[in-house]
């Protein structure tokens, strides 16, 4: 059978309501039975049984908060950052720092001796200057970009 047969079976029987006939006996003694069957010599009292599921009220769910496990969402996001988030922070600090050390300080352009004598081989030498300094500007913010987000990722990590 396929799947969707056994969910239209399931939803057909869920609209059933089921309801059970209980027959009360009293006997010749007189003692009181219950049975499915219809009393012999049709005495008794025929009981309808429903389930309560109608009348049910459901329960609010508490206002506290629910317990964490063990090994609950808190401990997780502390023990990644124990192993890999801080640590990983403080590499990309160090490395962007040795990245930016790497690149010369000022990269002053030396002309061969034929460059000197044109008035544009001066003009080359402060485009380098400059282009130097937005390099140094742009890797320090880079690098400060990174401490603000380790110092970020120890603040978390302290207050878990």
């Amino acid at each position: 059978m396929h799947p969707i047969r056994y969910a239209a079976c399931a939803l057909a029987l869920g609209f059933l309501a089921p309801a059970w006939a209980i027959n009360k006996c009293t006997g010749a003694d007189g003692k009181v039975s219950f049975q499915d069957a219809p009393c012999a010599g049709g005495s008794g009292e025929k009981i309808e049984v429903r389930p309560a599921m109608e009348g049910a009220t459901p329960v609010p769910p508490s206002a506290s908060k629910p317990q964490e496990g063990t090994f609950g969402p808190s401990w997780q996001r502390k023990h990644f950052l124990q192993n890999q988030g801080v640590p990983q922070a403080r590499a990309a600090v160090e490395r962007n720092q040795r990245e930016c050390a790497a690149q010369p300080a000022e990269a002053v352009a030396t002309a061969g001796p034929l460059r000197k004598s044109i008035a544009a081989g001066n003009q080359f030498a402060q485009e380098r200057v400059a282009a130097a300094g937005k390099d140094k500007a742009a890797c320090d913010a880079r690098t400060e970009e990174l401490r603000e987000q380790l110092r970020a990722l120890e603040k978390e990590l302290s207050t878990l």
